[in-house]
């Protein structure tokens, strides 16, 4: 059978979504190819969504137009906000889900927006002059001008507890093979990646009267800028224990049964993550591990034990479960295991996702050696979106590290490529109080509007916030205040250490949630505009192109390190020189001089 569209996307994880849905936003034809459709927009890990860093990505995803957020606030069985006592560059919004109302609620807008979903295998694409032309399975060819390929865990996914393995991108599920040959013509170097899963603990087994409670936030909030359009369920609490020396010693006894160490896993898992196992061997010195007991559903037998993932054998998982403080009679539903995976070095990829080889071919997601939903989404939106502009012949978008944590994501991968499993953390980001979780629609809505990712209705809600805060600035620059005899704008005292936010708020009567942003825009406003400065001194450096530097050897002044770095990664110009680690301000005024005197020699 053929099928002829406009975009295909492969895969029906989160990026996958994201792309079908913002190339649907923009007017394409799409198609989502999975292998069980019944099973798109699933949880495979821990049912939440953001956190550091990882909010800061969810909320730009909603200012393009993007579903999670607002999947998220349908599914949210409780919100937290992070770093509460840090400063707002930091500050993220953290929910946990009802994974099965996140799946329906992902699965109900690709109905809504008539996405084309076939259940199928990709087994080869065939290509003409480095064009892809179709995708094919075993029954079935499928025709398009651009394709969206995000395989998640499942390209040649191998499921390991203790000795055992077998074939799947997730338990009880097949992994995807076939593509192999076509990666090898087009020499898209593969690399091999793991990640890991605790075992699910039974609700009803747990002795929750012995674990601290964890509970939400009081106040109501929301992931995406819509707010309360989407209603929150009914919330509830997550809670708290922790591994002891026993829990340890049991472990400690059994490492070499684990699959991380004895050998059957190849491939690099997240140090920023580690299993069990691995927090046992590497920090020795600690007596216990905290584990925190979230709900996967309302509805729902299933705990989600956070902090032990493993993929020691089913008998040790069930005597280290047992010896933890509350979990002494557990259940366990469902075995820990790891997840190994093959992966695509990202420095195949050009900067908007496609590959170098064949510029219709873009991909997204955990084929790109990242980890983490929010991650995937926020690259399948940039590959839909350019996936589109390409169909329709128009200048790519690449959204830039100094404008979203988007850029950050795109160009560290790009750029650096992956030694492990990439997650996004705010420490990766340069200009982090630019960069703010509460700004994200501020920064991306010219971008949305102009791509026309976004509908009327985000439109309005975002002029709406605008023109609140525009009036909140007003009544805090009129507000006068008389503070030990000396009269004060309430916008003075948004400035000052001995007050707080609260403080301002009783002051002004000013109750709007959008007065918090605005409060620290004026409390931060030195700290912004130095990095405005440092931002445009950036954008000069843009300018400076370093395409006739055939040879970093030739540049006098530059160390043999920097000249061999800067042969390897090729930057455009010295806004991408200045990202190469090493580089030092002289390094890059030795650049421009040298840039100078081949303009000199031109110019005879």
């Amino acid at each position: 059978m053929k099928y002829i569209f406009d975009l295909i996307v492969i895969g029906g994880g989160h990026a996958g979504v994201e792309a079908a849905l913002v190339a649907k936003r923009m007017g394409l034809e799409v198609a989502l190819i999975t292998l069980d459709k019944t099973k798109i927009g699933r949880m495979s890990c821990n049912p939440a969504i953001g956190g550091i860093g990882k909010s800061h990505l969810t909320k730009e995803i909603d200012a393009l137009g993007g579903y999670m957020a607002e999947a998220t606030d349908i599914s949210g069985i409780q919100f937290k906000t992070l770093n509460k006592k840090k400063g707002p560059a930091v500050q993220a919004t953290r929910a946990q889900t009802d994974k099965n109302l996140y799946e329906k609620a992902i699965q109900e807008k690709l109905k809504k927006e008539k996405i084309h979903i076939y259940d199928d295998e990709i087994k080869d694409f065939h290509t003409e002059k480095n064009i892809v032309e179709k995708a094919v399975s075993e029954k079935n060819e499928y025709e398009a001008k651009a394709f969206v390929l995000t395989t998640g865990t499942f390209l040649n996914g191998s499921i390991l507890i203790g000795h055992t393995k077998q074939e799947g991108g997730r338990i009880d599920e097949k992994k995807s093979t076939g593509l192999e040959k076509f990666f090898k013509k087009n020499k898209l170097q593969l690399g091999r990646l793991k990640t890991g899963t605790p075992p699910r603990l039974s609700s009803k087994t747990i002795n929750y009267s012995l674990l601290e409670t964890q509970p939400g936030e009081e106040k109501e909030i929301y992931m995406s800028f819509l707010g309360a359009k989407n209603k929150h369920p009914k919330q509830t609490n997550c809670h708290i224990t922790q591994t002891n020396e026993h829990t340890h010693k049991i472990i400690q006894e059994n490492i070499k049964k684990s699959a991380m160490y004895s050998g059957l896993i190849s491939g690099v898992g997240p140090r920023y993550c580690p299993s069990i196992e691995d927090k046992i061997v590497r920090f020795a010195e600690k007596k216990h591990h905290q584990i925190f007991v979230e709900p996967e559903g309302l509805d729902s037998d299933w705990v989600y034990p956070n902090g032990i993932s493993t993929s020691l054998p089913k008998e040790v998982q069930e005597e280290y479960i047992h010896s933890i403080k509350g979990f002494e009679d557990a259940k366990i539903l469902q075995f820990g295991y790891a997840v190994e995976y093959d992966y695509i070095d990202p420095r195949n990829l050009q900067k908007t996702l496609a590959t170098k080889k064949n510029p219709n071919l873009f991909l997204a997601g955990q084929i790109n050696g990242t980890t983490g939903y929010e991650e995937a989404g926020a690259q399948g939106i940039v590959a839909g979106i350019n996936a589109c502009l390409y169909v329709r012949k128009e200048d790519a978008w690449i959204p830039q590290r100094q404008n979203s944590y988007m850029g950050v994501l795109v160009d560290d991968l790009t750029r650096l490529g992956v030694s492990e499993p990439y997650r996004m953390f705010t420490s990766r980001a340069e200009h982090r109080l630019l960069l703010r979780q509460d700004n994200a629609d501020e920064r991306m809505f010219e971008i949305a509007k102009k791509l026309k990712t976004i509908n009327k209705e985000r439109e309005d809600v975002f002029l709406a916030k605008t023109n609140k805060k525009n009036e909140i600035n007003k009544k805090l620059k009129k507000t006068k205040i008389t503070i030990s005899g000396t009269k004060k704008t309430a916008e003075e005292l948004c400035k000052r250490n001995d007050f707080t936010e609260e403080d301002i708020r009783e002051l002004t009567k000013l109750k709007d949630p959008v007065f918090t942003e605005v409060y620290f825009d004026i409390r931060y406003s030195g700290y912004i505009d130095k990095q405005q400065r440092e931002l445009n001194k950036m954008k000069n450096l843009e300018e400076y192109g370093l395409g006739l530097i055939f040879d970093y050897k030739e540049v006098v002044g530059l160390s043999g390190e920097l000249q061999e770095r800067l042969n390897k990664e090729k930057p455009q110009n010295l806004l991408e020189a200045s990202l190469v680690e090493g580089i030092t301000p002289a390094a890059l005024n030795v650049l421009s001089i040298h840039l100078k005197k081949i303009d000199a020699i031109r110019a005879v």
